[in-house]
């Protein structure tokens, strides 16, 4: 068998790769992808001679500034590898001559030729007036000095076939004072003093990031190759520890085989995911066909059907969790009162039937001995013998007209029991149904309710302690509800909260949560968000409600809220957070409602 490092082996990933990232099979592509994979780093040889020639002239430049001139219109050219144009540079420098340090080097009649040729010409992102400034500029500052005049003239030219962007830079350069060495020096030199602080600082920021990035990004995705994330982590101490360019250099070789591997893993996730949402698919669809008379599944089912029948983020998966959660308990609690209704209901059945066998016996009895008593009547003549069958008969008689009394009222307790029990076991089941449907959300605003809120923050504050991250919460009270519902009654008060919450959904982001945090009083958690920023979601939507009115039979009805917005502090729990949030609400209600204010920051 190969080698996974084999150059066959490589070859065949690089192919592979190739495909999966629809990339032509092009030499430069094929070479990327292959260094990549191996962890390498091939040479362009072509791409190092033009370097190599820039480099040349940039160092010849320090005695003739023409060389400067060609070397930064050949600089662009080499980074796009357009060897067509960078022969024509070449060409014109060395051949035409028109870069020449002395008059002699100059054919004037050649160059105002091209000179009014080029001033005809359309040139991309240059226009005519450009042209004649730039002109104007070089006769201006060049005009005494004829050895100067005609190079200047010729690499202004030069540069009007090359675009705006190379225009500038070599206008810029053409236009330079006589000294073009001399000022080239000392403005490289400025630089490089002014910007050393700057770089030195906006590196260490960029070390920081990629540290922060595989620490907490790339090495936790490759839980699943040990030996990768093994090789991760101690890249990472590397890193931690370079400060040279070699070590840098050897670090950066090592991470690309990592984010290959990666990249890899993540197809091979994505599939799985596909796989195993497909599978949980018909897994519910078939036990949904098989239980179709088990309504506490049914609602458990419904839920999952609706989450899998769209795409799946995280969110939604945590709202699922939670839905799942409060419909399992809520139906933990109801179940055993439905169970003992039930068990009461086969009880009073039970006893039915046993009485009613009971009375049965006593009746056949009772038969029984009349028969026998009237026998000894028809072959007896004795008076006393007859007094005393007849006492027996009304003994008899009586006897069974009170077990027939009991029995009856027996029956008539069992029966209002019975009644009593189905109606619970209906009255249960309704509750149950209800559950199913509303499961974890507040049933009439679709916000998460208070046991959804609960977890969403229990949620958000662990993540934001493992990021040290900004967290905020926004507590809102819609102004003068209770005047509301009093005049337009308590279902159009209803209508008004379901109004509310919905315009307030199509403000927030995607990583926000709202919940009913009771009556007209909402909460909206808003995850990774400093003060400033969550003040201004909540005026936001604020904004938003004065756009979207809520209707009540054709009339607009304004619906206004006053908010507080307390941004958490590193490791402060919701039992202080959410009343900092709830003072502030209080103060843009005495101020005047209609108000966001913000909470004033925790003392350190």
């Amino acid at each position: 068998m190969e080698q996974k490092s084999s150059p066959i082996e490589l070859a065949r990933q690089t192919l592979m790769q190739l495909v999966q990232r629809k990339l032509p099979p092009t030499p430069d592509n094929y070479r990327s992808v292959y260094d990549e994979i191996a962890g390498i780093k091939s040479v362009d040889q072509s791409l190092e001679l033009g370097r190599t020639l820039e480099k040349v002239l940039h160092e010849a430049g320090k005695q003739q500034a023409k060389y400067i001139v060609t070397a930064q219109a050949i600089s662009p050219l080499i980074e796009k590898q357009d060897w067509r144009k960078l022969e024509d540079q070449l060409r014109k420098l060395f051949i035409t001559g028109a870069g020449g340090d002395d008059v002699a080097d100059v054919n004037w009649s050649t160059l105002i030729r091209n000179l009014l040729k080029q001033l005809e010409v359309s040139h991309k992102g240059v226009t005519l007036s450009r042209k004649k400034e730039g002109l104007s500029k070089v006769l201006s500052n060049f005009g005494s000095d004829s050895d100067v005049l005609g190079q200047k003239i010729q690499a202004l030219v030069n540069s009007w076939g090359l675009g705006s962007a190379e225009t500038d830079a070599l206008a810029s350069e053409v236009l330079n004072s006589d000294a073009v060495q001399t000022q080239a020096s000392v403005a490289m030199q400025a630089a490089s003093t002014s910007t050393n602080g700057n770089n030195d600082k906006l590196s260490s920021h960029w070390r920081e990031m990629l540290l922060k990035t595989i620490e907490l990004v790339l090495i936790p995705h490759l839980h699943a190759v040990p030996d990768q994330q093994q090789k991760a982590v101690a890249l990472l101490a590397k890193m931690q520890q370079a400060h040279t360019e070699p070590t840098l250099i050897k670090c950066a070789t090592e991470l690309r085989p990592i984010l290959l591997n990666i990249e890899i893993q993540r197809d091979l996730q994505h599939r799985t995911h596909e796989s195993l949402l497909q599978l949980l698919r018909l897994v519910v669809v078939n036990m949904g066909e098989l239980m179709t008379e088990d309504k506490w599944f049914q609602g458990q089912a419904k839920v999952i059907s609706e989450i899998i029948s769209k795409p799946l983020n995280i969110n939604t998966l945590y709202d699922a969790e939670s839905s799942l959660k409060e419909l399992t308990y809520k139906q933990s609690q109801i179940r055993p009162a439905l169970t003992d209704a039930k068990d009461t209901l086969k009880k009073m059945v039970s006893t039915f039937v046993d009485r009613l066998v009971e009375m049965t016996e006593s009746t056949s009895d009772y038969h029984g001995k009349i028969e026998g008593y009237q026998q000894k009547i028809t072959s007896t003549e004795d008076i006393g013998e007859l007094n005393m069958l007849l006492n027996n008969i009304l003994d008899d008689t009586r006897a069974i007209g009170l077990n027939v009394q009991r029995t009856r009222d027996e029956f008539s307790i069992s029966q209002k029991k019975a009644v009593e029990a189905e109606k619970r076991i209906m009255e249960l089941t309704a509750e149950l149904d209800h559950i199913s449907e509303v499961a974890h959300q507040d049933y009439l605003t679709g916000a998460l309710n208070r046991r959804g809120m609960d977890e969403a923050i229990e949620r958000e504050f662990n993540r934001a302690d493992r990021h040290n991250a900004n967290l905020c919460i926004a507590m809102m009270d819609i102004d003068h509800f209770k005047k509301l519902n009093d005049t337009l009654g308590h279902s159009t008060g209803d209508q008004a909260l379901t109004h509310f919450a919905k315009v307030i959904k199509e403000v927030l982001r995607t990583t926000d949560v709202l919940a009913r945090y009771g009556g007209e009083e909402f909460i909206i958690i808003m995850p990774a968000t400093p003060k400033s920023e969550a003040v201004n979601v909540v005026t936001r939507v604020q904004r938003e409600l004065t756009k979207n009115f809520f209707m009540n039979n054709n009339e607009r009805v304004l619906i206004t809220f006053s908010a507080g917005v307390a941004e958490r502090k590193p490791g402060e729990p919701p039992e202080t957070l959410i009343p900092r949030a709830d003072a502030a609400l209080y103060e843009a209600k005495n101020s005047g409602r209609n108000r966001v204010v913000a909470a004033e920051d925790v003392p350190d």
